[in-house]
């Protein structure tokens, strides 16, 4: 458990940290947010709202949301991902996990964003509770859920991984 929580927070740490880079935020999560807003104005187009996507900005015709910082998907990833890499488990169950979890978290994240235009656009009043609490709240508990998920197709997949007893054998004797 300890090795667990080491490499968890090592990993979530390291992330953090690269984010104050400038060069980061303009390589990396600066491309990560321009490609939300096009993912996210091809998904409101699929509804039938008209939008375009210029940069980080979604724009339909009297609405426009900026995907900015903290609107990107990247924690959450980073949270699931940091928690299926930190888990003893084979790199053949780790990586398969890794693709279809940030997939699954970058699409979920789209989803969010238009759900927030939407809002924005017929002036709900949920708006901002949406934005700053509902919506953060949810997607981390989200790629909670997600990770256990990921952990019960490890262990029910037949994976190499021994069972508790047999990684501390003072449990086989009945100790706690």
């Amino acid at each position: 458990m300890l090795r667990f929580l080491g490499i968890f927070f090592a990993l979530v740490t390291v992330y953090y940290a690269l984010t104050l880079w400038p060069w980061v935020d303009a390589n990396a999560i600066f491309p990560v947010l321009k490609v939300s807003a096009r993912g996210t104005s091809a998904i409101l187009s699929v509804i039938g709202v008209k939008t375009t996507a210029a940069g980080v900005v979604v724009r339909g015709i009297d609405h426009a949301v900026a995907v900015r910082r903290g609107c990107d998907p990247l924690e959450p990833i980073v949270l699931f991902s940091a928690g299926v890499i930190a888990f003893p488990a084979p790199w053949r169950r780790k990586v398969p996990g890794l693709i279809v979890g940030s997939a699954f978290l970058f699409v979920f994240n789209l989803l969010r964003i238009a759900s927030l235009y939407l809002l924005g656009a017929n002036k709900s009043p949920l708006l901002e509770s949406a934005h700053m609490v509902w919506w953060p709240a949810f997607f981390i508990v989200c790629s909670l859920i997600l990770w256990v998920l990921w952990l019960h197709w490890v262990r029910g997949a037949g994976s190499s991984l021994k069972p508790l007893a047999a990684v501390k054998p003072e449990l086989q004797a009945g100790g706690a």
